[in-house]
């Protein structure tokens, strides 16, 4: 797991966001009752900031959804 706290205190921006996100979608699976709404409206909130941001130079949306594609499925083979 990522330490949330050295992502966010790099000043990188983008990648504070990324572990934030990161870290609600996982809480969200384990979420109950109020806790779910609460919990998927900052992940909404947290995804529309990501997708507000200019991506980082030299990386195409392409590229972006190449590597969405690929941790999505690690994450189903368990790696």
């Amino acid at each position: 797991m990522v330490d949330l706290s050295a992502v966010v205190a790099s000043g990188d921006r983008r990648a504070a966001l990324e572990a934030i996100r990161d870290r609600l979608a996982g809480e969200l699976t384990v979420a109950e009752g109020r806790e779910v709404a609460s919990v998927a409206k900052e992940l909404r909130e947290t995804i529309r900031e990501l997708d507000s941001l200019p991506l980082p130079e030299g990386v195409s949306g392409v590229d972006q959804l190449a590597k969405k594609r690929a941790a999505r499925r690690r994450k189903a083979a368990g790696e």
